[in-house]
């Protein structure tokens, strides 16, 4: 996702909001793609109830686009102000954990993340495309990258939420570690394809603007460990 933030508008006030948000993804066979989206599908109704009680703020489900030798076609998403609903949203998700479809994925992984920063529209089962980048600060840098992201990075997308760019965003780091710290990653839900023009478009002209931000965030990460993500975004939800 080219540095997500090479750019930027008048840095943000630091966010006191913490956010938490839980991530399942499974490689499903071709031959059960439909399948596995009909069941995923029968879950909407309680995550629409459980954004409408407030126990969460966004939730939505997801099929690759762009597929990895990991494997994974599918996954889930919801996010929570606080670690005691998220696992109220997981407990009642994991009611239907062993049904047919999610037994016959071949290989299943779960991430439970720290949202250091999050933005969203009000929408009701929504669909479009999820761009996610994955970034890993040097040693030693992680605070500095983080700095770099909410001061800088948050301001930008910020802006693109109020202009409809995007439905929603997570800036977020592993809260229980499966991977190396200091992992971050920039989640970027568009409604269609033409927004995602728009974002990177955009991008560009606040780069060629002002430079600075993009050499500092090239300057805390590792480039080769950078990783991207596409995902269809089949519906969402944001309270």
């Amino acid at each position: 996702m080219v540095a997500a933030v090479l750019a930027v508008i008048p840095a943000a006030a630091q966010q006191t909001q913490d956010y938490f948000t839980y991530v399942s993804q499974w490689a499903v066979p071709r031959d059960q793609w439909n399948a596995f989206e009909k069941q995923q599908a029968t879950a909407i109704p309680m995550m629409k109830q459980l954004v409408s009680d407030g126990t969460l703020v966004d939730w939505g489900n997801l099929t690759a686009r762009v597929h990895e030798e990991s494997g994974f076609t599918h996954a889930e998403f919801f996010t929570a102000t606080n670690r005691a609903n998220l696992l109220k949203a997981l407990e009642q998700a994991w009611t239907s954990a062993t049904n047919a479809s999610f037994v016959s994925a071949t290989k299943h992984q779960d991430l439970f993340l720290h949202t250091i920063a999050h933005g969203g529209k009000t929408v009701s089962n929504a669909t479009g495309y999820l761009l996610v980048g994955f970034y890993q600060a040097k040693p030693g840098d992680a605070q500095a990258f983080e700095t770099l992201l909410m001061k800088q990075v948050k301001a930008f997308l910020d802006g693109c939420i109020d202009n409809g760019t995007l439905l929603a965003y997570n800036l977020d780091t592993e809260f229980i570690h499966t991977s190396a710290p200091g992992t971050y990653n920039i989640a970027l839900l568009f409604p269609n394809g033409a927004a995602i023009d728009k974002f990177f478009a955009d991008l560009s002209a606040a780069q060629k603007s002002d430079p600075t931000v993009g050499r500092m965030f090239e300057a805390l990460t590792k480039d080769r460990d950078h990783r991207d993500g596409l995902d269809r975004v089949t519906a969402f939800g944001h309270k």
